[in-house]
């Protein structure tokens, strides 16, 4: 597939044209069902009307068909509902609502995802890993929630599936199906603060009279301004898949999605903190450092097929091959600096033009059953899979700092800056081919009623030959072949309530470079997990108390040792705005989350999350403060009973704690360290929604109703500032 760079303002017209054709068709579709009407199972409908925020069982720790009760580990689990009521379109839309989770970001585009104070960098779609953001190390915040059925977040380590990673936590991506052998269309229309629109269509069909072949065709555009100046999103996305039974125990699924975001004006880091003379500033939310031709387009495609067949006795085997294709196309721009607090003047300007692309193919095959051993039934998953990833990365020269026209008065700001001629040509910078190939096992021995062990074990082979031209024109290779051991043990000591313990170690190669431009050794480690669970009023209702220690070695920080040739920290040779990372030994992570979620009485949904963390290094010295200690996540729904049962109300608050990071305010001679505080922060959210019909609905969203002005912090001191109060307005239609 060609990934030549991507227009950088595409025809609305065009744009529009998938949706619109997607809902146009959709009651011409509905009238050419009506001869032979068709629904879904009623059994079906119940449950999903029944347990909204509630999944019977998930594989996204182990593979092994678990509830969430008898998973020995902290999972949360984001159904279809739940993403509907909250209107959680992206995938930090999901994040920030997740108990434990906090996620920040270097500017408008790249946001990185933190759990247990480490980052998050295990995406999984079915249960199959995928590969990372190349330029934060995390997983992907543009993924597009219209496509999937639910988001499963499992925390900890998660070596047994996901092979490399931290020990922060996975989330797997649960794609929609085409299960319905009926017809079924659903579509939406939203309309939000800061020119927020946005139409959805999902649409679900037989394509032959018995519904042995089926399809479904989800599409989504998105079109947004912003409260950051300047800036505006068009974001397209679209899924197909068709599922055809070969025979009454085969299903043979194809599938194909695409997501394409082009951001205009984007930020690249973030804005002044201090002025010349040392005083802080104070910017409206609106604040940018973004040229008004800056852009960041990114795209996505993938193709997949997946084959499952049905033994009998409870044994299946399912196979799937999957080919995805990435790209990136850049033009950025950055002020460095201090401004005059009369004249706004002084910062320094930086230019910089770039292109990636990659594809990623995996083959992933694994077989699960019960058998029995010593008059008891057990259960065993077996899977092996093999992926490679390939990333190319080009850098078209701009001007140096000096060469570029002065930036001019700051408090005049408005984006209208001359672009800089770059180069035509670009310089390969990145050249990246990682291939992992793994054979894992995971059983689960019934050693008693009330007492079961889970025993997995998981061999990896990780090759990565890493070129960066930064880093001495030299390639670097990482031929690792480690062993993961997983062991879960659960004890149903009450009829509602479970305890549990596991245990995992811990491998994870890292690409942070230090002040000689040579990569880090790989991090290792283990992780332990106890805790309680239960499953209440007839498993409407789960509860979960974990508590977490993780110990590791070869843990990235940053290299906070002045370099006595600038006064400021070490930066990496040849990468002037990128701090060198050291390696610490001695990392441990601990503490808890508390957990509640499900419909304890009819017609009240609820989610509650409470965590609290402790990260330190061998010495006792705080590590990784710009994440909050303690977090609470928290959402509910109602809908009344009897006359006013079309009515739903509900809302959540979200709060975290205090936390600090490093800046530098202007020192005589040199910049001077210091630390920039964020008092706790708690964000208000409200839903309403109405059904007016049985197929149609209007729902209100309300997110940060107290206006609540915070600073988001990371670690290079690239603040920026959260969203103030917003709201949306959608419009949802179903036949």
């Amino acid at each position: 597939m060609d990934f030549a760079p991507l227009p950088r303002r595409a025809s609305r017209a065009r744009r529009h044209l998938l949706p619109v054709a997607l809902l146009a068709a959709l009651p011409a579709a509905a009238t050419a069902q009506e001869a032979e009407p068709a629904t879904l199972p009623a059994v079906e409908v119940k449950a999903e009307a029944t347990q909204p925020y509630i999944v019977k069982e998930t594989g996204a720790a182990t593979r092994l068909p678990l509830s969430l009760r008898e998973t020995p580990q902290s999972v949360t689990v984001f159904t279809r509902q739940r993403l509907e009521d909250q209107n959680l379109q992206s995938m930090r839309d999901v994040l920030d609502n997740t108990p434990g989770i906090y996620s920040y970001a270097y500017d408008s585009e790249r946001v990185v995802f933190t759990a247990r104070g480490f980052v998050i960098d295990n995406l999984l779609y079915d249960n199959i890993p995928a590969s990372t953001v190349f330029s934060t190390g995390s997983i992907d915040e543009t993924v597009e929630t219209a496509m999937y059925e639910r988001i499963e977040i499992v925390r900890g380590a998660t070596g047994l599936l996901s092979g490399a990673g931290n020990p922060a936590a996975a989330v797997n991506l649960v794609r929609k199906r085409a299960d319905s052998r009926g017809f079924e269309a659903l579509s939406s229309l939203s309309v939000g603060s800061w020119n927020d629109y946005r139409t959805v269509a999902d649409l679900s069909t037989p394509l032959t009279a018995d519904g042995s072949v089926r399809a479904r065709v989800v599409g989504v555009y998105q079109g947004r301004d912003s409260y950051q100046a300047l800036y505006s999103n068009e974001k397209q996305a679209f899924y197909a898949t068709v599922a055809a039974d070969l025979g009454p125990e085969t299903v043979l699924s194809l599938g194909y999605d695409y997501l394409e975001t082009q951001p205009q004006a984007n930020t690249w880091g973030s804005f002044p903190l201090f002025y010349s003379d040392g005083t802080r500033t104070d910017w409206r939310r609106s604040i940018t450092t973004a040229a008004n031709w800056s852009f960041w387009n990114k795209r996505t495609e993938t193709l997949f097929a997946e084959l499952q067949h049905d033994f009998g006795g409870g044994w299946s085997l399912n196979a799937t091959l999957t080919h995805r294709e990435l790209g990136s196309d850049s033009a950025l721009f950055y002020m460095e600096g201090y401004p005059d607090p009369t004249t706004g003047e002084g910062l320094i300007p930086y230019a910089y033009r770039s292109s990636e692309g990659g594809q990623m193919n995996s083959l992933d095959l694994f077989a699960k059953g019960p058998f029995e051993l010593f008059g008891r039934k057990h259960e065993v998953v077996v899977g092996a899979n093999h992926s490679r990833l390939k990333l190319d990365g080009y850098e078209f020269a701009a001007p140096p700092p000096e060469e570029l026209p002065p930036t001019g008065n700051f408090f005049e700001w408005d984006g209208s800056y001359p672009e800089p001629v770059f180069s035509t040509t670009g310089d390969r910078i990145t050249s990246i081919t990682t291939d992992q190939t793994a054979l894992y096992a995971a059983y689960r021995f019934s050693l008693a009623d009330p007492l079961k062990l889970i025993a997995g074990l998981r061999y990896t082979r990780w090759d990565t030959d890493y070129f960066d031209l930064y880093s001495d024109d030299q390639a670097f290779v990482y031929k690792e072949h480690p062993i993961t051991p997983y062991a879960g043990l659960i004890y149903d000591f009450l009829p509602q309530w479970t305890a549990f313990a596991s245990y995992t170690e811990i491998f994870k190669p890292q690409n942070k470079l230090d002040r000689n431009a040579s990569f880090l050794d790989p991090t290792t480690g283990q992780s332990v997990e106890i805790g309680i669970k239960g499953e209440h009023f007839g498993g409407r209702l789960n509860t979960a108390l974990t508590l977490f220690d993780t110990r590791q070695d070869n843990v990235a920080a940053l290299d906070e040792e002045i370099d006595p040739d600038t006064g400021l920290p070490y930066t990496v040779p040849g990468r002037p705005l990128s701090q060198a990372s050291v390696n610490v030994d001695g990392a441990r992570s601990r503490g808890f989350e508390l957990e509640v979620s499900g419909q304890p009485i009819q017609g009240w949904n609820l989610s509650l999350g409470w965590s609290n963390l402790s990260l330190e290094d061998a010495d006792g010295n705080g590590l990784n403060r710009y994440v909050p200690h303690t977090m609470v996540r928290s959402f509910t729904s109602w809908t009344p009973q009897g006359a006013w049962n079309k009515l739903t109300l509900g809302g959540g608050v979200n709060w975290q704690s205090k936390s600090k990071a490093t800046v530098y305010a202007p020192g005589t001679p040199d910049p001077v360290a210091t630390e920039l505080g964020q008092s706790p922060v708690t964000l208000v959210s409200l839903l309403a929604r109405y059904e007016v019909t049985e197929n149609f609905s209007v729902q209100l969203n309300g997110n940060n109703l107290l206006d609540r002005k915070y600073y988001v912090l990371d670690e290079y001191g690239n603040l920026y500032f959260g969203t103030p109060s917003s709201g949306s307005v959608t419009l949802n239609l179903r036949f």
